[in-house]
């Protein structure tokens, strides 16, 4: 071969649904023989069970830029002797790292991070993660998520003997975090990202969220403009997103997600544990929207507790309008009627506005509530629609390479 095509970067990709994946897979094969020339590797669903590919990838390389790899079953292991110094992207499917590599631990120059559908028996430990973290100083992007009723081992607990206490990440802008909440708190306590403009969290109810490390972590981010909340409940999940103080499409945007175990009940109650911590490290919410997702049961009761209402509405003291979906208004009316005396007259003191939305509007709530600010001086303007509330998506998710 001449010796300038030697010297050609080597891009090499593989998906499983190639016109002729058996001559796709010799041809990438061959390349990974040189692996001083591979500047990109991109396997959609090829078994890293397949011990040509684990030969293959069981060596240096120099040049590598771009490494996503995704399986379709959990369990595969990258081989330890897998090392890439200039590696900027690694995206890895139900793929995991063996604790015996130095993959992360050299990968100084890596900006966007995917570890993705993480069997529960092989896990990166949050401490070691951050050590590997306070030598990347690019890194813009995190993903981490565990596969799905996969628990981590009991050992996932707080370890003493670290070396690192906190790293800052200055460049990082978004956060992705999937799984059991006891790992994303010990690796929120360990770092600070004071540019994060998009934080995305999913946990299930079963677990305990500590409220104080979580709001210690959002309180790093400097000059958050969080102006929007929206609860939605669903039957199996409730998702309380923040966004920006004007409608945008782009961030900041902080969601997260709990998915729903038991009674209905835990929602709000989960609601209020995640505003309890958000609100204070992001300041003054003035417009909180409440919904119930459309493929519930609208005949199901959502009846809960007053006390809980009023538990959940008093992190919002800053709130101007209010939307409420017709399914929830009729018991937040309940919840708001001052019968329920002195603690009513201090929920949402500031409100001027409230829209009521949804069908089968039968009759016009709160009627009592805005009453009684009537007559203490306090106007509050009531719209009742058929109309649904205005949408606010979630800001797209793109990454410098894609291809799960």
């Amino acid at each position: 071969m001449p010796s300038h095509l030697t010297q050609i970067p080597l891009i090499i990709s593989f998906k499983s649904h190639d016109r002729n994946p058996g001559l796709s897979k010799k041809k990438l094969l061959l390349a990974l023989l040189q692996p001083d020339r591979v500047s990109s590797v991109s396997v959609n669903h090829w078994c890293l069970g397949d011990l040509e590919l684990r030969r293959a990838l069981d060596n240096t390389f120099p040049v590598l830029d771009i490494l996503s790899l995704s399986e379709d079953y959990g369990g595969r292991v990258l081989p330890d002797n897998f090392v890439a110094p200039h590696l900027r992207v690694l995206h890895l499917q139900n793929i995991t790292i063996s604790r015996g590599s130095s993959l992360l631990a050299n990968a100084t120059n890596l900006s966007s991070l995917r570890l993705e559908s993480i069997p529960g028996f092989d896990y990166f430990p949050p401490e070691y993660l951050v050590e590997c973290m306070a030598s990347m100083p690019h890194l813009d992007n995190i993903s981490i998520s565990f596969l799905q009723n996969s628990p981590l081992p009991d050992t996932v607990v707080e370890l003493p003997h670290t070396h690192i206490t906190r790293v800052a990440l200055p460049r990082l802008s978004r956060l992705i975090y999937a799984g059991i909440s006891l790992y994303l708190e010990n690796l929120l306590t360990r770092i600070s990202a004071p540019f994060l403009q998009d934080f995305r969290f999913t946990t299930s109810s079963k677990e305990v969220l500590a409220v104080n490390r979580l709001s210690t972590f959002l309180g790093t981010i400097k000059n958050p403009n969080i102006g929007t909340a929206v609860v939605s409940f669903s039957a199996v999940s409730v998702t309380i997103a923040f966004h920006p103080k004007q409608p945008s499409v782009t961030p900041p945007y902080f969601v997260f997600t709990i998915l729903l175990t038991y009674d209905r009940v835990r929602a709000v109650d989960c609601a209020t544990q995640i505003c309890n911590a958000v609100v204070p490290a992001f300041g003054v919410v003035e417009r909180l929207e409440l919904e119930l997702d459309t493929h519930y049961s609208r005949e199901s009761s959502f009846l809960i507790q007053h006390t809980l209402w009023h538990t959940f509405l008093r992190l919002f003291g800053g709130v101007k309008a209010l939307r409420v979906d017709t399914t929830l208004a009729r018991e937040l009316s309940d919840a708001l009627h001052p019968n329920n005396g002195a603690v009513v007259q201090n929920l949402l003191p500031v409100l001027s506005q409230l829209v009521v939305f949804g069908e089968d509007l039968v009759h016009q709530p709160f009627s009592s509530f805005i009453h009684a600010r009537r007559l203490a001086g306090l106007s509050i303007d009531l719209q009742v629609t058929e109309d649904l509330p205005s949408s606010l998506p979630p800001p797209h998710i793109s990454w410098s390479f894609d291809t799960f």
